[in-house]
């Protein structure tokens, strides 16, 4: 009996392997789906955005911004892909290797059912079963051979079951077994088709980059104005801020130097402020769809040797006339005009303000209360396309402290548009 149940148990092993047991290294299929979705979406906005700067016959540094961010999602859709394909090949064995035991379990449970049949042709008549019976020494041993008699028909029934079972088992199997490698060739076709994609993409960046080498007056003259916006945004901002608070001295401190900031926060904007601090990593994003062109801190130029950019805060490249949202709820605290950069509004979420610049208008006014993800303004289409940029701050009792909005928001899953300095 227990030889006619084996197939059936080792089956059940495996199903319960395959089922259950988790795999110890690598990401799940869904997580790599997930993540291939995600790096899909990003590559077809980058893409859009890409185009839109073809289209009007410009090469920037936002474009070459934009082609490495394009070039790294692409890499790191690659390398999903490499993941997708190992799950698969993983599977591809488990098939093979189940479909092999089933095999194997097969041919035993077969072997068994002919002995029975050859049992079954030999005892084939009512006289022979008779006469097995009445050559029984006792009532008792009668009994036994009438019931053996029975459970061999029934085990034969059993059998021709589970034979039935296992080759439907089997058949299923080899059916998915097709199915997974035609996936995989289908994977492995689209990932060759992003290796060419990548190839086009860094031909393309090696344009671009000899382009804006063939500019670098105009390139300088551009830094050199960024630099003074940069500049007059961080003096507006500081003063704006400032002008909210009181400064309170420091005893024996020099005067000419600013005292500690003294901020006063209700019981609405401390639980404001909590808020905004729990939803660190989760804030959404200020437009509805761009691209990381510019990070936070220093930063060496994609072109211009030896120039080194200081960013306070995160560009976003979007859409022409894309609207910009606020990061979290709380309340317009100032509204600036920058003569030749456009607009900014900050806004304030207890000890924290986030910070939207480069805006072609504004739809708020100081004051407002706002809800997440209410629209301020529309970005600025300027030389290097529409760029939103983002800052956030937090003040202290020593002053204002500048932090990086990557930090704050959703994460993309965007690599890295240019490379920060050690």
């Amino acid at each position: 009996m227990s030889r006619c149940l084996s197939p059936l148990i080792r089956f059940m092993v495996f199903l319960a392997l395959l089922l259950f047991a988790a795999p110890s290294s690598g990401q799940s299929r869904k997580d790599l789906e997930k993540k291939r979705e995600a790096l899909d979406k990003q590559i077809r906005t980058t893409t859009a955005l890409i185009d839109q700067a073809r289209k009007e016959q410009r090469v920037t540094q936002e474009q070459l911004h934009l082609l490495e961010s394009q070039i790294q999602a692409r890499a790191a859709l690659i390398r999903t892909m490499d993941g997708e394909l190992r799950r698969v090949d993983e599977r591809i064995a488990e098939d093979e290797g189940l479909i092999a035991s089933l095999r194997s379990d097969l041919e035993g449970l077969r072997a068994d059912y002919a002995r029975m049949v050859q049992f079954a042709y030999k005892n084939r008549s009512t006289y022979d079963r008779l006469s097995y019976l009445f050559a029984s020494n006792s009532f008792q041993q009668a009994y036994q051979r009438s019931r053996y008699l029975g459970q061999i028909a029934e085990r034969r029934k059993r059998q021709v079951s589970l034979i039935v079972e296992t080759q439907a088992t089997i058949d299923a199997r080899v059916v998915a077994l097709k199915e997974q490698r035609d996936e995989k060739n289908r994977l492995l076709g689209e990932q060759m088709n992003e290796k060419r994609k990548l190839d086009g993409d860094r031909s393309g960046q090696q344009s671009a980059l000899n382009t804006l080498k063939r500019e670098e007056g105009r390139l300088r003259e551009t830094q050199r104005k960024q630099e003074n916006q940069r500049h007059d945004l961080d003096k507006a901002i500081r003063r704006a801020i400032e002008a909210e608070l009181k400064p309170k001295p420091r005893a024996g401190a020099d005067p000419a130097k600013p005292g500690k900031m003294e901020l006063t926060l209700t019981p609405e904007a401390r639980e404001l402020n909590a808020d905004f601090e729990k939803n660190k990593g989760k804030l959404p994003w200020p437009v509805e769809k761009g691209v990381i062109t510019g990070r936070f801190g220093k930063q060496a130029h994609p072109v211009l040797a030896g120039i080194v950019i200081d960013n306070n805060g995160i560009d976003i490249t979007t859409e022409k006339g894309a609207n910009v949202r606020a990061l979290f709820r709380g309340e317009v605290s100032s509204v600036i005009v920058l003569p030749g950069a456009g607009k900014a509004v900050i806004v304030s979420h207890g000890a924290y303000r986030t910070v939207y610049s480069n805006l072609a208008s504004v739809s708020v006014s100081k004051g407002q209360k706002l809800e997440t993800k209410q629209t301020l303004g529309t970005v600025l289409a300027g030389e290097e396309g529409s760029v939103a940029h983002i800052e956030v701050w937090k003040i202290t009792a020593d002053g204002l402290v500048n932090v990086d909005p990557a930090g704050w928001i959703y994460s993309r899953r965007q690599a890295s548009a240019s490379p920060a300095l050690p």
